[in-house]
Parts: structure tokens; sequence; C-alpha cells
């Protein structure tokens, strides 16, 4: 009961502190490194939904202080839904710069192929669902740019 209540908590801080970050962006136009990881199993791939956000997104997040996009990738997948893999099982697939919330976003775009299918744990804070769709229902959904944009070109494998 407490950990529920907690994690609304922290939900809604996100939900608040979300905007004004966007404002501050707005203000600063800062860039920004990221990396993300296309998650891969029987044709499949992993999307998310950020409690946050009405797109859903790869798991993935912003660059630590001397952190390698490959470390990034493979920290942010752990901490997002609970799927640890060593660094090099991760593929680097693309590259792309966009504007994102008034962001020049570099981001790198892993890709992780699994044989089994994983256990998926939310934090149930910033990510509220997690669960695999073919890549036909993904670009039909409301997708991050990068998301889409890995999407339309990749091999859908």
């Amino acid at each position: 009961m407490l950990r529920a209540a907690v994690d609304a908590a922290i939900r809604l801080t996100y939900r608040l502190g979300f905007p004004l970050m966007r404002l501050w962006w707005f203000l600063r136009r800062p860039a920004h490194r990221g990396a993300v990881v296309a998650v891969w199993h029987e044709g499949r791939v992993l999307m998310l939904r950020q409690s946050y956000r009405d797109t859903l997104h790869f798991p993935g997040g912003g660059l630590g202080e001397g952190e390698t996009p490959r470390a990034c990738a493979r920290r942010e997948l752990a901490e997002e839904v609970g799927i640890a893999v060593p660094e090099e099982a991760l593929t680097l697939e693309r590259e792309l710069t966009l504007l994102l919330d008034y962001r020049r976003d570099r981001v790198a775009i892993f890709a992780l192929r699994l044989a089994e299918r994983p256990a998926l744990r939310p934090d149930q804070r910033e990510i509220v669902a997690a669960s695999f769709m073919t890549p036909t229902a993904a670009l039909a959904a409301k997708l991050s740019p990068y998301a889409r944009a890995y999407l339309e070109a990749a091999p859908m494998s």
C-alpha cells in the first residue's frame, strides 16, 4: 500500500515537473545526448509508455557525466524494465539528431535481439507500461520521433 502511494506521488511529480522542464528547455535550447534500445523478440519490438508523455518510446534516457551511449543504453534498459544485458549485446544501429522538447537531441539507437521473452518490470513511476508490439502496430500508434524514424527505416527483425 505504501509502495503504491509513493509510486503515485512520483508519477505526479513527473507529470507536473515535465512541463516545467520543457519551459526551461524552451528558454535555454540546450543540446542533449541520449541513448535508446530497440528490443526485438520474435519480430516484435518493445515499446514503453512513460507517466508524463503521450507517446510510446524505446527504453532509454540521457547520458550521465562521462557515460558512453552504450553504457547509458544498458543502464536505462535495466532501470526502466529490468532487462540486464552486457554492453556487447547492444548493437549500434544509427545515430540521429533532432529537435525534441526544444532541445537539440542527439540519440544513439541500439538494437537488442532476444531469443527468449524477458520478464518486463516497469518501475511504475517513470514507466507505466511495457509491451512487445509488431512494427506495424507501433507505427500506427503515436510514437516518439526517434522511435518512428528507426522503425520506418529498420528491417523488421
